[in-house]
């Protein structure tokens, strides 16, 4: 319960999946995998190590501590988890193999979550359309409204990110503004992906000036996730174009 309640149900763009579906499958797995000495290190330690971007350490605890552990269910539980860790770091073929082990039922929401960002990183749009519409039918028989919620969020991020790719920015900066400002706690993983997010946008929409300030947010909070590698590398783009030609 710790795990999966520290986990998914803080992070309003991926918020958890119903807590109560998984309940009875880890306190039965508790004894084998979950005792409190791991969920006290998970809550205290690992976790923390995800919000406050310092992934491949979240990526490298989370596989010595449950790798070799999960069993059944919890296998879809133990990849939906490090999936989410390889994803910041851009490893998307490791975020697809993690895809292919989530196989439970109650987890099938997180993995169409997953597809449809793989799908966006490989630029393979009409696939994306089709994971988002398998969401939508799963979120028409949810009854977490939080989690309703984080699975909308979800479905508005990729579907701007496919209209900014296509050229079309309308309501694209609303929307990215909005989630800084509305998600609470705003965890620094959190406000890295935005603050890139809305740096990248307000560049293709000419504002260069504006862009380096959330670029350059997400580069001081970003730690070692693809957020702060994204921005490093728009901000110092910004500055060569800002040199004077030589002559």
């Amino acid at each position: 319960m710790i795990i999966a309640d520290f986990l998914l149900c803080r992070h309003s763009w991926y918020p958890a999946i119903p807590v109560t579906a998984v309940t009875i499958m880890l306190v039965l797995v508790d004894a084998f995998i979950f005792t409190r000495l791991t969920s006290k290190k998970f809550s205290n330690e690992v976790f923390p190590l995800f919000y406050n971007c310092q992934v491949h350490k979240f990526i490298d605890e989370t596989n010595r501590l449950l790798a070799k552990k999960a069993k059944g269910p919890v296998v879809s539980l133990y990849n939906s988890v490090v999936a989410r860790g390889y994803g910041s770091i851009d490893d998307y073929d490791s975020v697809y193999e993690c895809c292919r082990k989530i196989k439970t039922k109650s987890y099938k929401s997180e993995y169409h979550r997953l597809m449809i960002e793989y799908c966006l990183k490989n630029n393979q749009f009409d696939k994306a359309h089709e994971e988002i519409e398998a969401l939508r039918k799963l979120m028409e028989k949810m009854k977490n409204p939080k989690y309703i919620e984080g699975c909308d969020t979800s479905i508005k991020n990729a579907e701007f990110y496919m209209r900014i790719q296509q050229g079309n920015y309308e309501g694209a900066e609303e929307h990215y503004l909005k989630q800084l400002d509305t998600i609470k706690p705003l965890y620094p993983i959190t406000e890295a992906s935005y603050s890139f997010a809305l740096g990248k946008l307000l560049i293709l929409k000419g504002e260069s000036e504006r862009a380096r300030k959330y670029l350059q947010v997400a580069n001081d909070l970003g730690g070692d996730t693809k957020y702060k590698k994204f921005a490093e590398e728009l901000l110092k783009k910004l500055d060569a174009d800002k040199e004077p030609a030589l002559t």
